[in-house]
């Protein structure tokens, strides 16, 4: 400590001394008289952090008791509160201010902080309209936001890089916009304006492209749900990151490619599209006759109280326009590194993205919060005398909703340091937007992802720690997501660079997704009243971080991962019918269960080896850095065909919306192919064996010896 009364008495006797026997003896039994109140003061009352820190200095149990206990619900509303005052729509001066808040926020607890700049192309819109001409002839315009929202900086419903047009046609329901949904319509939909309703995995890009294939003009995308008035913003760019610099950093003076470059252009669909509200949906559907909707169709789609039976094309005529601009914008990531004192060149990063479409009380900024609280409560540790074994980094990333732009950019530019030097990252976008606890991973971080839910309290239920409630509700099955999809930060950290990750929420869904709804009133009135959530997040996240950057022996178990590659042929075998021999991707796994034993018991027996002398300090190290990189093996250096950016071979977005499997995203995509049988199992065959080869690349890493 370096204030209040302990700084008193470390500065005064120097002064003491100088002075007359009298003031010296003054000052001793004065400071006597301090001890034995101090000593009688914790007598009567519990001891405090501050004054049990001293016999605790390093023991990882003592500080991880300390971060549970130290949580507060009204500091995390505060922070939210902050955050939330005015929308931040990424590139604009309003979400430049939250960056300040942030870093500001970082540098009052005292924690080294620095902002890291980017230059982006965003996407920003100028005018868009839209009216209907119903059967009567009578002509009504469709409202395009929310009603009753101040106009105080809420940018007005829009798809991020759309291309700006107009479109004059009749009004045909689309489903959910698949190719599947095409084929069932059965009809022409060349000139027509189509609706879609979101959902079934299908992105907003693939939707629009979908619809560009068919020969749609335009697309009007709604979302089902309880909030009928909001809107739902968006991006259609297909793929990550800053458009202008595939692969590389987009840096000021840096190299930049055209706007009109066939990388860049094939980024963006062809055809205009705008969001809009349930309510403006129905309006519009109800009034449609022509094709009866297809049997398919029936069971899941519902609007309001009544069926709908017919879905065009026609009579009503949609009357649309989309003017947009892009534009160059800086983007500002935020910073905090806490330096391990052990293995300062290890690194442990805890990451949320700060932009949001509107004012972003869900999405991102209750995670935005919880990282606050988190720094907080690190700082007070270190107060304490706790200091991490391994470096721990808190990343606030901007430009996530426009497609992961700050993360992807700064991933691009810290590759090297990434691929030897980071441990894990652990993600969280919504902290909290409703009850249930959902969590994705990479398998080998299962085991601690299950042991922290035992020891924080569950929200939604009293006297239960989370991991009770958890389990019961999924019947014992294992509930652990993982990480195929690109809809988060995480996406570059494992997708591109192959770190381990986490992402994990609290709520499958929200109503006001997007919407200018999302405010911290929804929060307080429905989202999370108590904080109680948000409060359980915090925990979560911070206790899996100090895990991860204090525990000698990195809680890493590839069993899992082996148990889940296992899991995964025999799946893919099933679906492929005993067509194609997957010999080469089981001898590899049977190689990966190997090294994988055999290096679970090297960890068990040097979890029980106290000693400290530089033999096994050095075990300690090489073991780690086996755990750290196995990861890196199920990277390929030429990516997943057609989208090169993406590296990993187990875990990565399908290429075919219409892909069965969730995993092998290359073998999923040759499965999908519509050529020849012969050329698809061609394409098959080599994607399998590039996934046989990843996972023995893995299996070398983990046993850490030359071939």
């Amino acid at each position: 400590m370096t204030t209040g009364l302990w700084s008193l008495i470390t500065k005064t006797p120097k002064m003491a001394f100088s002075r007359k026997p009298t003031c010296t003896l003054f000052f001793i039994l004065t400071l006597s008289a301090l001890a034995l109140y101090t000593a009688l003061r914790h007598h009567h009352h519990p001891r405090t952090p501050f004054a049990a820190a001293a016999n605790n200095h390093r023991n990882p149990l003592y500080y991880r008791d300390i971060f549970l206990s130290t949580a507060d619900n009204y500091t995390i509303a505060g922070y939210l509160r902050n955050l939330t005052l005015h929308p931040h729509l990424a590139g604009t001066p309003l979400s430049l201010s939250t960056a300040l808040y942030v870093q500001s926020h970082f540098q009052s607890l005292g924690l080294t902080t620095h902002m890291t700049n980017f230059s982006a192309l965003l996407s920003y819109p100028t005018r868009s309209s839209l009216s209907a001409r119903f059967i009567n002839g009578t002509v009504h315009p469709v409202p395009l936001s929310e009603p009753d929202v101040p106009q105080n900086g809420v940018v007005l419903p829009y798809h991020a890089y759309s291309p700006s047009g107009t479109a004059y046609g009749e009004a045909v329901f689309l489903n959910y916009g698949r190719d599947q949904d095409y084929r069932a319509l059965g009809v022409d939909v060349k000139g027509c304006v189509g609706l879609v309703r979101r959902g079934s995995g299908m992105s907003r890009y693939e939707v629009v492209r979908n619809a560009a294939a068919h020969g749609v003009s335009a697309v009007l995308m709604y979302t089902e749900g309880e909030c009928k008035e909001g809107v739902e913003r968006g991006t259609v760019m297909n793929g990550l990151g800053d458009p202008l610099t595939p692969g590389w950093a987009g840096i000021e003076g840096g190299e930049e490619l055209d706007l009109n470059d066939l990388q860049v252009a094939e980024k963006f669909p062809g055809l205009p599209s705008l969001p809009i509200s349930e309510t403006a949906a129905e309006t519009i559907i109800e009034s449609l006759e022509g094709e009866k909707i297809p049997h398919q169709w029936m069971e899941s789609f519902k609007s309001g109280n009544r069926r709908i039976t017919r879905v065009g094309p026609g009579p009503t005529m949609l009357n649309f326009t989309y003017e947009g601009e892009k534009k160059m914008a800086t983007i500002h990531n935020v910073f905090s590194v806490i330096t391990g004192s052990e293995e300062p060149d290890r690194a442990v990063l805890l990451g949320n993205h700060r932009d949001a479409w509107t004012y972003g009380a869900v999405d991102p900024n209750s995670g935005t919060a919880a990282l606050l609280d988190i720094a907080r409560r690190f700082s007070l540790l270190m107060r304490l005398g706790w200091s991490p074994r391994r470096t721990i980094i808190l990343c606030s990333w901007d430009a996530e909703e426009f497609g992961m732009i700050g993360s992807t950019e700064w991933v691009e530019q810290n590759l090297v340091n990434l691929g030897s030097k980071a441990v894990a990252y652990i993600n969280v976008d919504c902290a909290a937007q409703g009850p249930g606890f959902f969590v994705s991973a990479t398998p080998q971080l299962d085991d601690l992802i299950v042991e922290v839910t035992k020891q924080v309290k569950d929200p939604d239920a009293e006297n239960l720690y989370l991991h009770e409630r958890w389990a019961a509700a999924n019947k014992g099955v294992n509930p652990i997501q993982r990480l195929s999809r690109v809809d988060s930060d995480f996406a570059p950290f494992l997708q591109h660079a192959g770190v381990p990750s986490i992402d994990f929420y609290f709520g499958i869904d929200f109503p006001v997704y997007h919407t200018a709804f999302d405010s911290y009133d929804w929060m307080v009135n429905t989202g999370d009243p108590l904080f109680k959530r948000h409060v359980t997040a915090a925990g979560i996240w911070g206790l899996v971080a100090l895990h991860l950057a204090d525990d000698p022996i990195l809680p890493f178990n590839y069993i899992s991962y082996a148990t889940e590659l296992q899991e995964y042929r025999n799946v893919l075998n099933e679906l492929l019918g005993g067509t194609i021999s997957l010999d080469p991707i089981a001898d590899a796994i049977q190689e990966f269960i190997t090294a994988a034993n055999v290096t679970e018991e090297e960890i068990k027996k040097l979890r029980v080896d106290q000693s400290s002398d530089e033999s096994t300090i050095l075990r300690r190290r090489m073991l780690n850095d086996r755990l750290m990189l196995t990861e890196r093996g199920f990277l390929d250096s030429e990516g997943l065909p057609g989208r090169q950016w993406f590296k990993h071979l187990i875990y990565g977005p399908r290429g075919d919306s219409e892909s069965k499997i969730e995993f092998f995203p290359g073998v999923g995509d040759a499965m999908s192919e519509r050529g020849g049988e012969k050329e698809r199992k061609a394409m098959i065959t080599h994607e399998t064996w590039r996934v046989a080869r990843s996972i023995q690349r893995a299996a070398t890493a983990l046993r850490g010896e030359f071939t």
